[in-house]
């Protein structure tokens, strides 16, 4: 029963280790977005939008962009239905 049992510490010990080896880098990549996300410095807002505005043709052409405005418009004529319906 000991051995089994050392066997599943090891095995998750060494699953452990591998996903803690595969995550090491996106720690970087999450300390740098907390950083911009908190606006700590006075150039990251005009970054972001300039990485946006580079985005933007791209999201466009899969129709990402067309998707959620046609989402939002919906949910704005059902807002509007239900108002008229309030009203009357």
């Amino acid at each position: 029963m000991a051995e089994g049992d050392n066997r599943s510490t090891n095995l998750l010990a060494a699953e452990t280790a591998s996903l803690e080896e595969q995550l090491q880098g996106w720690g970087e990549v999450m300390l740098m977005a907390d950083k911009v996300l908190r606006w700590e410095r006075a150039w990251f807002p005009p970054a972001i939008m300039v990485i946006f505005f580079l985005l933007l043709p791209g999201l466009n052409q899969h129709g990402i962009i067309s998707k959620y405005i046609g989402m939002a418009k919906r949910e704005i004529n059902k807002l509007l239905k239900q108002k008229e319906k309030k009203n009357e």
